[in-house]
């Protein structure tokens, strides 16, 4: 039977608590993660929790979105608040409740980019020396700071890893759909340096744990989490001196991709980026370091040069 089909002002009025309950049920059964199910939860009914209404029409949930959007706050949180309202709502009208999405029109925040902090490699240097490598804890934390840093992945990908996820001979880590923001796989390259201190790691860690204990376990082979893994860096930074965040090894690796001439559709796929519009940010940072790989990488000037001989006589 074909949804019927309401104008902006004859639509009957909706109960968006009810539709967030069928939305998020929906979501569940597409395979989305659970962190971003509970995202989803959290920014939508911080809306409905400004709206007040139990039934609402068009009219008014725009009308209240315009002025929930104008609430002061970080550019990066307004449109983090758009973003998880405009895809609620965009089901909203793929499922008849609505006749228009009452985000349509609303731009984008434009973003200060100074959270994205890429961490001097000296820096890196002392927080890398910071944990103590004869433990089981301090080699765990040392091999997880490396594979951050070597692959761009996300805290809690790298938590979720599994021994069977690693394939040392060929220097890959497979990051699985499960554990992965945008429930795609992809496989990371790994160096031959990270290679060797898993290999270390690997004949430290207990070998009667199943192969569902996570590769990087706690002593007692739970799943650390990422808030245990922020506090964990953040012990190692102050000890170090220095102010780098399980997300600043990730940016690192970014922003220094780009600086050696990788191009950003690569580093997408690489950071697992749904988007080029997620990578943008790093490009923005790198931009004078992307002119000097322009210098490098320009056919033009390799053109410039194409026949030119050395001269008979030096001077």
């Amino acid at each position: 039977m074909p949804k019927r089909a309401y104008s902006i002002h004859n639509m009957p009025a909706i109960d968006v608590k009810s539709l967030l309950e069928e939305f998020l049920l929906v979501r569940e059964a597409d395979g989305l993660a659970p962190r971003t199910l509970k995202d989803y939860r959290y920014h939508v009914e911080k809306f409905i929790e400004f709206l007040g209404l139990d039934h609402s029409t068009y009219q008014q949930v725009r009308i209240s979105l315009l002025k929930y959007l104008s609430i002061p706050s970080s550019p990066r949180y307004r449109n983090i608040k758009l973003q998880y309202l405009k895809a609620f709502f965009n089901w909203c009208v793929s499922e008849g409740y609505l006749p228009a999405n009452p985000t349509d029109g609303i731009k984008k925040a434009k973003e200060d980019f100074s959270n994205v902090r890429h961490a001097p490699l000296e820096e890196l240097k002392k927080l890398f020396n910071a944990p103590d490598k004869k433990t089981y804890a301090g080699l765990r934390d040392y091999c997880i700071m490396l594979v951050q840093l070597d692959t761009g992945a996300r805290p809690s990908e790298v938590l979720n890893l599994k021994l069977s996820d690693l394939n040392l001979d060929a220097r890959e880590i497979y990051i699985r759909p499960e554990v992965s923001k945008t429930r795609r796989g992809r496989t990371l390259i790994i160096s031959p340096f990270t290679m060797q201190a898993l290999l270390k790691f690997i004949k430290i860690r207990p070998q009667w744990w199943s192969s569902e204990v996570p590769l990087f376990a706690s002593e007692y082979g739970k799943t650390l989490t990422s808030h245990s893994w922020a506090r964990i860096v953040r012990h190692y930074s102050e000890k170090a001196g220095v102010k780098i965040t399980p997300y600043g090894l990730r940016h690192t690796f970014a922003i220094e991709f780009l600086k050696a001439g990788g191009d950003p559709f690569s580093l997408q796929r690489i950071l697992g980026h749904s988007d080029l519009a997620m990578t943008e940010r790093y490009i923005r940072l790198s931009k004078d370091d992307l002119h000097e790989a322009h210098e490098r990488a320009s056919p033009l000037n390799k053109l410039q040069h194409l026949g030119k001989r050395v001269p008979r006589q030096l001077d």
